[in-house]
């Protein structure tokens, strides 16, 4: 995987590369592969955490064992 944040006459941009490793292990374990960025590597003040699922649907569903009483969920669909 590749991480970076550049900086551009239009503001940042954070650039995640995600090799066809990464993928596979996205696409043949859904739900039980994740990857997470530390923010502090590329100058963000929040980590990232990248996982896959089958449909949005299916990945809401499997986030909701996640979510407590102080958790903020926004849909921005």
């Amino acid at each position: 995987m590749i991480k970076a944040k550049l900086f551009t006459p239009q503001g940042s941009l954070v650039v995640l590369g995600l090799s066809r490793g990464n993928l596979n292990k996205f696409f043949n374990e859904p739900m039980d592969t994740f990857i997470r960025i530390k923010g502090s590597d590329i100058g963000l003040e929040a980590d990232i955490l990248i996982f896959s699922g089958e449909t949005e649907e299916q990945m809401m569903q499997d986030l909701k064992r996640f979510i407590g009483p102080d958790t903020v969920v926004k849909d921005t669909r």
